[in-house]
């Protein structure tokens, strides 16, 4: 159950767009929502003609300026339900990632950079480190593109579930459910069977009868799996497809009414620096928000 929500905000379009649907969880699940801001200019900085504010006039600009952020919505900084935070630091990632501790969010929502070309394959330096070390499901959302149309808020309509049948099914299930309750959406459960690559020599049509077999197994996977969903009355429709893993669940999963949930190997040390490009690829694609939830480094093993 979502009781604690922590919002990244540095009012660029997609921080703006994430407090959206930050308000809207907070609003559905009567969250306490906690909105925090990383101030970057360094002590002694000329500032707006003197130097840096003291952390106290920090505190209370920025509260200012939530209270104009939260304006088109049904919540304020004077709301019990929200608390507003501002620091000054270097690096904004680890200081959030502190606050989620601090506070046992249950859920830290960010906006990542909208890129194009080149450029998108980064999906920007403080949402990743915030998806790799957050103690918490992390929620991303994307900044809107320019054809993009109509309200920066598009209310969830369907969760879709990526899976893979490794653990980090499990994990992704966990808030399948509650996401599913919480938004009173439908659920369709994914899997991607890669193309086989045997070559056809070896025997005639040994590909596509692998290939079907394979489609028939996993389907009948993800229809146990959807069976506690469907028990707690959740409608449930899956979808397998075949291709390449990436790509199919990139144009599977980028509406903008759609939720993707998906689960990331949890790692730790060096390898922290791989979060996994299919769960990137569809952060940086998706119209749509996404919740990434890392397994443990413990139950990686």
């Amino acid at each position: 159950m979502v009781e604690t929500v922590l919002l990244a905000h540095d009012f660029s379009p997609s921080s703006e767009r994430a407090l959206a649907y930050a308000v809207d969880v907070a609003q559905r699940s009567g969250a306490a929502l906690h909105l925090m801001h990383v101030d970057q200019t360094a002590e002694g900085v000329l500032f707006e003609g003197g130097q840096a504010p003291p952390s106290d006039e920090l505190q209370e600009r920025f509260k200012d300026r939530c209270r104009t952020s939260l304006a088109p919505h049904p919540l304020s900084p004077g709301d019990e339900q929200v608390a507003c935070h501002a620091v000054r630091g270097v690096a904004p990632a680890p200081l959030l990632v502190e606050k989620a501790q601090a506070l046992g969010a249950d859920l830290l929502v960010t906006g990542t950079e909208g890129r194009r070309g080149a450029r998108r394959l980064i999906v920007g330096s403080v949402a990743e480190e915030i998806l790799r070390t957050a103690p918490c499901p992390v929620l991303t959302v994307r900044e809107q593109d320019d054809a993009d149309e109509g309200s920066p808020y598009v209310e969830v309509e369907k969760v879709i579930a990526p899976v893979d049948f490794s653990e980090r099914t499990e994990t992704a299930l966990q808030y399948v459910s509650q996401l599913s309750s919480l938004y009173d959406a439908p659920v369709q459960l994914m899997h991607v069977v890669e193309d086989a690559s045997l070559p056809s020599v070896y025997e005639a049509k040994s590909s596509k009868v692998q290939a079907r077999a394979a489609e028939d197994r996993a389907e009948a996977e993800l229809q146990s799996l959807g069976e506690p969903l469907v028990s707690q009355g959740v409608s449930v429709s899956t979808l397998v497809r075949r291709g390449e893993t990436t790509d199919t669940v990139v144009q599977a999963t980028g509406e903008p009414g759609t939720l993707t949930v998906m689960g990331t190997r949890g790692l730790s040390g060096v390898q922290r620096i791989m979060l996994g490009s299919v769960t990137e690829a569809v952060i940086r694609a998706s119209s749509g928000p996404v919740l990434a939830a890392r397994i443990s480094p413990s139950d990686a093993d």
